[in-house]
């Protein structure tokens, strides 16, 4: 998880340094944006199932001692997903013109939008390498390469603008995003090989286990496709409004790499333990792990959004570098806002997704997919009538929530019950310390406001991380007199710790 976050907080990074660079007031770097997310969002409904059904297939034939039989099926499935992207690289470069008239984009620079997108299509192919070789490192239990892919990509794209970048501008800055991506996938080669892996061309259609991944992934297709197509529906609508695409997507960034990276780091881990207990008939089990997984999701996501919501402002000011103007810190800090209210909701739904998945049961979150799908259109069709653009982060925090819910209950109903009384009251402290904290970081705000006066990125990193640092420590307090388990037992931990130390 640590090595996860360093990383995508260089990803991140990079990111800030082309928008500071460029500006978001700027045709060219949203047709930018909007072209790597597109052709990402489109893979990722292909590379979620992948993963879903690879990993379980892979794995238990690793478990088993069959290292031949899972190698035989790991080069079944990455030749035939390179051919399959191939194909859908084809259909993205034909398509990429009747794609951009859906956009604002067609009235600004239509022939650079092509261009944009015809360049990112193929990157499909890299992704497809990508998600399979990872999945295969944390099938043998190698973590920590997975973690590490998106760090040359980065680089590339630091090293680019600061070398290159006035001279090539943003047409170079796509070059420069696709041979990062394409490291992504190339550099996790050594680590397979070194694990014993060595590929060889198998087009085996029929072979058995290709067969048995096939029937699983049709379920799995809707429930990512689902979830993907609000990300393509979203991304699409915001292209309509006037340099909103940067700037959507960099909130959302935000958003991913300090919680749901978190939550992504558990599920890797997670999967395959519930995998494992449901593998064994071991129901007890099974919900006691995922009551605790779900405590803590809880515990670490509702102060989070408490947390950005309180310090949306200072958050974003901090960011008001180079090309990036007041009135575009502003509108970011209320999307922060918006956005930060879903992330509890999206959280659960993918660990719980997770849960239903290892019990080989592909259906319920498919259908709550498709439930959260059709909210997030509905809510985004009426809201930016009356919100504009910020119809749609809200839109997609209805939709998050609505998920979140939904799938709790199919579990539920699914494994025989929780002890819906605990959760409800851990739930209930959760929600209290998180509105303490709430309270005291806006006081802390004001007063901040009213003796910090200068406006050095210095002085803003102050007015941000005093609130958080005083926050995180007010909700630990709070928790841990209100007796929440995870509090208590990260106490005992550091007393522990101290303890030995002393010794």
């Amino acid at each position: 998880m640590i090595i996860t976050l360093c990383s995508r907080l260089l990803s991140f990074l990079s990111t800030t340094v082309y928008m500071t660079f460029f500006g978001v007031n700027y045709a060219e770097i949203n047709i930018y944006t909007y072209a790597i997310k597109l052709p990402n969002i489109l893979f990722t409904i292909l590379g979620t199932s992948l993963t879903i059904t690879v990993i379980p297939i892979f794995a238990g034939y690793i478990g088993t001692n069959e290292k031949e039989r899972a190698f035989k099926f790991a080069d079944n499935v990455i030749s035939l997903s390179m051919v399959l992207t191939l194909l859908l690289s084809a259909l993205g470069i034909a398509a990429a013109p009747a794609v951009v008239l859906l956009t604002g984009f067609k009235d600004q620079n239509y022939g650079f939008a092509v261009t944009a997108l015809r360049i990112m299509f193929p990157i499909m192919v890299f992704y497809a390498l990508n998600f399979i070789l990872q999945g295969i490192l944390q099938s043998l239990g190698k973590y920590n390469m997975p973690a590490l892919v998106s760090i040359p990509s980065s680089m590339v794209l630091i090293l680019y603008v600061y070398t290159l970048g006035s001279k090539f501008g943003v047409m170079g800055l796509l070059i420069a995003t696709f041979v990062g991506l394409s490291l992504q996938a190339l550099i996790l080669i050594p680590p397979v090989m070194n694990a014993g892996y060595r590929f060889r061309p198998s087009f085996d259609y029929k072979n058995e286990d290709i067969k048995r991944a096939l029937r699983l992934i049709p379920p799995i297709l809707i429930a990512t496709s689902a979830y993907q197509l609000n990300m393509l529906f979203n991304l699409t609508v915001t292209a309509n409004f006037k340099n909103a695409v940067t700037l959507m997507s960099f909130v959302q960034d935000i958003l991913l790499y300090s919680v749901l990276v978190l939550i992504y780091s558990v599920t890797a881990v997670v999967f395959p333990k519930l995998t494992m207990l449901a593998a064994r008939n071991d129901m007890e089990g099974f919900k006691s792990s995922l009551t605790r997984i779900l405590k803590t999701i809880f515990y670490l996501t509702i102060p989070a959004a408490f947390g950005f919501i309180a310090v949306r402002y200072p958050l974003m000011h901090l960011f008001e570098l180079g090309k990036i103007t007041p009135d575009n810190v502003s509108l970011a800090s209320r999307i922060l806002a918006l956005y930060a209210l879903g992330i509890t909701g999206i959280s659960v739904k993918e660990v719980v997704d997770r849960a239903f998945y290892s019990l080989n049961d592909t259906v319920k979150p498919a259908v709550n997919s498709v439930i959260i799908m059709l909210v997030n259109i509905g809510s985004t069709l009426v809201l930016k009538r009356f919100l504009g653009v910020l119809g749609v982060p809200l839109a997609y925090t209805i939709s998050g929530v609505t998920g979140g819910v939904v799938i709790l209950y199919m579990i539920w109903k699914k494994v025989g019950g929780f002890d819906v009384r605990d959760m409800a009251l851990n739930l209930s402290k959760v929600i209290i310390s998180s509105a303490v904290m709430l309270i005291g970081v806006t006081a802390l705000n004001s007063w901040i406001s009213g003796h910090v006066y200068g406006s050095g990125l210095t002085d803003r990193a102050v007015k941000l991380l005093l609130p958080v640092a005083a926050g995180g420590t007010v909700y630990f307090i709070c928790t841990y007199v209100l007796k929440v388990d995870e509090a208590v037992d990260a106490f005992n931990k550091i007393r522990l710790k101290l303890k030995a130390l002393r010794a």
